[in-house]
């Protein structure tokens, strides 16, 4: 049954499915082009260069919205606790599924992968499994930081100060940088849910509006016109609003994004398997090399096989392939 709160907020499965899309993509077609299928790299450095503006910021936007309540529930212990189950055990398991494949079968990938990279999950993430860790990091920075400050827009002001001047810091784990980099966004989207911005009534005029001012902000970044840092902070906000504004305006329109947004963890953890598969089959089997065959295909099976086979795992209950057994034992009984 769901709740006002969780009604309210029903789009966000939208905005996670249109990230999905895009996160699936985007690591698709760098897999194509490394392998030397693209034919115009102009085009796909361009078109890499649009998608990875924004669309990791907004999955570190979206983790936001719900932190606050959710700390405010469980408290420091209770919180990090729960993300030990949901962040860290997923994360531990897939790095070591796929470490293990990319390992067994480097002779054919695009990068070799030795014993020595597979076991440095602990300190170094592979792969797409970077946004696990560094999100687990922002969840328990957060977490001590607004318990000592108790002021979001406080908390915000110092997560500009870091992102300004992160090349200051001189930090050395690349984990920490990427917490500084992305923190600025789960941040936003506390501010959004405490000033409660969602009530915010959407148009398709406003979707226009935010179309036009991506697409000027990207023209203008990609010709030189300005560029830095406070640069992309502006263009990842303006695609991560657009994406919002998409949102609200499909939601209880396309179920299939809103499925693919319930199940963005599970996709993101597998999508690279069968995606990379896709391509790696196709061209060593058949020698298939055309770079529209790979993009749309491996993208369409790196979103609904890996759809598929997390729908396969809950139907079949094999649920601690997502989540530690432990966690969906206690959360079954509170």
């Amino acid at each position: 049954m769901k709740t006002s709160s969780s009604t309210q907020y029903e789009w966000v499965n939208y905005a996670k499915g249109i990230g999905i899309i895009l996160v699936v993509y985007g690591h698709v077609a760098r897999g194509v082009f490394n392998a030397g299928i693209t034919e115009d790299e102009k085009l796909f450095r361009l078109v890499d260069a649009v998608i990875y503006s924004f669309h990791m910021p907004l999955f570190f936007f979206i983790s936001g919205l719900f932190f606050l309540n959710s700390l405010n529930k469980r408290g420091v212990k209770g919180l990090v606790s729960s993300k030990l189950g949901t962040i860290v055990y997923p994360y531990i398991l897939w790095s070591l599924i796929q470490g293990g494949l990319a390992y067994s079968l480097q002779n054919i990938t695009n990068y070799k992968t030795t014993i020595s990279d597979v076991l440095s999950l602990l300190w170094l993430p592979q792969d797409q499994f970077w946004f696990l860790y560094a999100l687990f990091v922002v969840f328990i920075f957060y977490a001590l930081a607004y318990s000592l400050l108790r002021n979001v827009i406080a908390l915000f002001v110092l997560s500009l100060l870091l992102y300004i001047f992160k090349a200051d810091l001189s930090i050395g784990w690349s984990v920490a940088n990427a917490a500084i980099n992305f923190g600025i966004y789960f941040c936003a989207g506390m501010l959004f849910s405490h000033f409660k911005a969602n009530e915010f009534k959407v148009s398709y005029g406003w979707l226009l509006a935010s179309l036009l001012v991506f697409v000027i902000s990207q023209f203008c970044f990609h010709n030189q016109f300005y560029t830095g840092d406070l640069a992309k902070l502006m263009m990842a906000f303006v695609g991560v609003g657009m994406v919002i504004l998409l949102s609200k305006l499909l939601d209880q329109h396309f179920h299939l994004l809103g499925l693919l947004g319930r199940c963005s963890l599970e996709i993101y953890l597998v999508h690279v398997i069968f995606g990379s598969g896709f391509r790696i089959f196709m061209q060593y089997c058949f020698n298939i090399e055309n770079s529209v065959f790979h993009l749309v295909l491996g993208t369409l099976i790196g979103v609904f096989i890996s759809l598929l086979f997390a729908e396969a795992v809950k139907r079949m209950q094999f649920n601690f392939l997502f989540s530690m057994p432990k966690h969906s034992v206690h959360q079954n009984k509170t």
